[in-house]
């Protein structure tokens, strides 16, 4: 196909006698092939994405091409990486409709579940392979290592078959609250257990020149940006969150239109009336927030734990000698309620094989190498030995700052891009110095999981076309074109909401509840 961008890998062209071992189940013996004869490595067309990440965008070919080679070499497979742009997903989504259209899908193909929206009927019209046979047969390491919850999803699983392959999250739970902590020092504070605590150091903050700039006006105790989503650290202390659903009272309900959900958004008008988050918020983007952070002029975020290094640099900070940055768990709410990222089934994307691939079980034995072997772990991890770390008497010697895992974030690409298992982040976590730090951060984010009934539910039919209708913060939505004016003041909290839940409910938000219902009882309850 004309146009593509292709990072291909052909290596591992060795002897029939000798490739086994050393090349995995993808170098077979060529029927018929003599003693010195060489055997051809299977040959797979991954199609997925280029993630966003650095590297994929902006390295040389050579050098991407340079990892899956490694890669080709170690699993014994002749690997073709077809990177589609990113672009935040829509990209992507926009790309591999067109893909599913032609039905030019190579061997195995990355979706975000087998009920997406982008390929809507695969799985009946027969697109998808059916998987269990193959995984029982070839795929040990793969029914071993990903937990059972996972195998469970709607987005692997209909009608008790599996369709789809998991692509594991980095972690149970990432997200976290990030606080300055000489800010606290310098007000004498400890760190804030309670909203109200909090609303104490929003003051002290308010009240200080805490990044020592000479201007008392221009700090804030919380970031939040455009993307209200990421920077929402609050509502979970009122025991909801966007984009989650509970049952309620023999329904499907989302969080947004709860009563609950009004508190928090009270509380965030709070912040904004007494000065303790910017007023133009909404104008100000999430890629500008590294920079106001680095400037102090915000004293608490939401971001993820393996981020702590990056918000602990001494030397980002400007004209800030002093700055020092600890993780929390979000304060807590009225009823004592503190939680933050929504529980998941740690599921990331899902892979699928076609139905018009020629050889399933060859992809079946490739992804087993990648979730069974020592090798797979490293490279993964590590990358390519030799380049990205070296390994001597069994133990591994890895440089994070060294500037061939650095540049162009040329780590992403290894432990993500070319990942088939899905991001390889805790395995590196103990070569970093804030291995202690980093953990406990996850073991915190883990902590303030928020559990909800919407776990695993796939796309809402009744919401294709109708993007206003999110149940979350996306922006353009109903619920942020409400949060952003009963924030700012624009609307009365009370009837503003109240108009809001009416008027979600009537373009099709009470449809949605019946199909979401539906489901919760047909697939939750028949587990």
């Amino acid at each position: 196909m004309k146009g593509r961008s292709k990072a291909i890998g052909s290596v591992c062209l060795l002897a029939a006698a000798l490739t086994l071992p050393a090349c995995g189940s993808g170098a077979k013996e060529t029927k018929g092939a003599g003693p010195e004869q060489e055997a051809k490595p299977v040959k797979l067309h991954i199609l997925t994405t280029d993630g966003g990440g650095m590297f994929a965008a902006q390295a040389p070919a050579s050098e991407k091409e340079k990892y899956i080679k490694e890669l080709s070499r170690l699993s014994g497979y002749d690997l073709e990486y077809e990177l589609m742009t990113w672009g935040g997903g829509a990209d992507y989504n926009q790309q591999l409709a067109l893909r599913f259209a032609s039905r030019d899908l190579g061997d195995l193909v990355m979706t975000s579940g087998i009920s997406s929206n982008v390929h809507a009927g695969a799985v009946d019209q027969g697109v998808f392979l059916e998987l269990d046979e193959l995984l029982d047969k070839y795929g040990p390491n793969i029914k071993k290592n990903i937990p059972e919850e996972a195998w469970k999803s709607p987005r692997v699983l209909k009608d008790g078959k599996t369709y789809g392959i998991p692509i594991l999250a980095a972690a149970p739970a990432t997200r976290i609250m990030f606080i300055r902590q000489d800010w606290l020092d310098k007000l004498n504070m400890d760190v804030p257990t309670t909203l109200d605590e909090f609303l104490q150091f929003a003051e002290g903050v308010k009240q200080n020149d805490m990044n020592g700039d000479g201007d008392p006006n221009n700090e804030y105790a919380l970031a939040i940006t455009d993307n209200i989503g990421w920077s929402d650290v609050f509502t979970g202390s009122f025991g909801v969150r966007p984009g989650a659903w509970q049952m309620r009272d023999g329904q499907m309900e989302p969080d947004i239109i709860q009563p609950e959900m009004k508190e928090a958004i009270a509380f965030y008008k709070k912040l904004y009336d007494n000065g303790y988050i910017h007023k133009d918020f909404v104008t100000k983007k999430q890629a500008d927030r590294i920079t106001e952070i680095f400037k102090g002029y915000v004293g608490s975020y939401g971001a993820a734990a393996n981020q702590y290094g990056t918000f602990t640099d001494i030397t980002k900070y400007i004209n800030q000698p002093d700055a020092k940055t600890a993780m929390i768990v979000p304060p807590k709410g009225p009823r004592g309620e503190s939680y933050f990222q929504p529980q998941s089934e740690g599921i990331d994307f899902v892979w699928v094989i076609p139905s018009t691939t020629k050889n399933p079980e060859e992809v079946i034995k490739f992804l087993d190498w990648a979730w069974g072997t020592p090798e797979a772990e490293k490279f993964f991890a590590f990358g390519i030995e030799g380049h990205n770390y070296t390994e001597k008497d069994g133990k591994i010697e890895y440089d994070a700052e060294a500037a061939v895992n650095v540049d162009n974030q040329a780590s992403g690409f290894h432990r993500k891009t070319i990942n088939v298992r899905g991001s390889s982040r805790s395995a590196i976590i103990k070569y970093q110095p804030e291995e202690e730090h980093i953990m406990k951060g996850y073991e915190d984010a883990e902590k303030s999981v928020y559990k909800h009934d919407s776990l695993g539910m796939p796309p809402l039919e009744s919401l294709v076309g109708h993007p206003e209708l999110a149940v979350d913060l996306s922006a353009g939505s109903i619920f942020y074109d409400t949060f952003v004016k009963l924030v700012v003041g624009k609307e009365d909290l009370d009837e503003g909401f109240d108009k809001f839940v009416k008027e979600w409910k009537s373009r099709g938000g009470d449809q949605m509840i019946k199909e979401a219902t539906e489901w919760y009882t047909s697939f939750r309850q028949g587990q």
